[in-house]
């Protein structure tokens, strides 16, 4: 876990963003939130952006914080805030599985004005690049609720393979559940590219 958290716990940058790693301060709660209340929740139905799974969204500056502290905190991975000309667009969160070799890309998302601009393929170019030429990793996973259409498209566009689906694995706030689509891309078919 060493390399993982030397090479990505830190700020990145790539052609047209900056990928921040937040420090759990009052201000950047504040600078999330204000975008995030924002949002129509209806648009972020198909993630997890809470630290108490009682909705998609945060519901509130202090769960924001409390958010961001976790993430901060994480002994598994890291998240990164997602700056466009310096305006807060996105998150992304990872995690590292060290006994497979293994990067998961889970609870991205976007505001919708950054939707259909190539982000998403933006910020995972860069971890991809990252995990498999400088970490070493055997694979990317990344995984999307089925009825997700923007993100399936974005995923296989970007040579992902299903892999399967994981059945009622996802509970809903309103406590109904979902199925996950998995995905994974391999370092041999990253090599191919």
């Amino acid at each position: 876990m060493e390399k993982f958290f030397e090479l990505f716990k830190k700020n990145l940058k790539t052609a047209r963003l900056e990928l921040r790693i937040m420090e759990p301060t009052l201000a950047n709660a504040e600078m999330v939130w204000e975008v995030v209340k924002t949002q129509n929740p209806d648009d972020f139905k198909y993630v997890w952006f809470t630290a108490t799974h009682n909705s998609h969204m945060t519901e509130s500056l202090e769960e924001t914080l409390q958010r961001i502290k976790l993430d901060y905190e994480s002994k598994t991975g890291c998240a990164y805030y997602v700056f466009y000309q310096g305006k807060f667009i996105g998150y992304q969160r990872i995690h590292y599985i060290e006994s497979s070799r293994t990067l998961q890309c889970a609870a991205v998302w976007f505001v919708k004005s950054a939707w259909g601009n190539g982000f998403n393929q933006e910020v995972h170019k860069k971890l991809e690049s990252m995990a498999f030429d400088e970490l070493g990793a055997n694979r990317i996973c990344r995984q999307i609720m089925p009825a997700n259409v923007r993100s399936k498209k974005s995923i296989e566009s970007g040579g992902y393979h299903l892999d399967g689906v994981d059945r009622q694995a996802e509970m809903q706030p309103d406590g109904t559940f979902t199925d996950r689509c998995l995905y994974s891309k391999l370092i041999s078919e990253y090599k191919q590219k």
